[in-house]
């Protein structure tokens, strides 16, 4: 698959973005995955014990990829 300059940068810009996201607000992302879930599925999320932690590996994983993806497309 050939991808422009541009969407190299963007695709591991915005897995970058997506891993910050994830490790400064995991409450936030928990509330519109809880809202999400109640308006598109009609079912109750309730996050669990441990559900924040959970969402800030997910981060430092996006991040992880991130690099990856910034080393081999670069």
């Amino acid at each position: 698959m050939d991808l422009t300059r541009a969407e190299r940068r963007l695709l591991w810009t915005g897995t970058a973005l997506a891993g910050v996201l994830h490790l400064l607000v995991p409450g936030l992302l928990l509330s519109l995955a809880r809202l999400g879930y109640r308006w598109v599925l009609s079912v109750e999320f309730t996050p669990q014990e441990g559900s924040r932690r959970r969402v800030r590996l997910l981060g430092v994983g996006n991040l992880v990829v991130a690099a990856v993806l910034k080393r081999i497309l670069d």
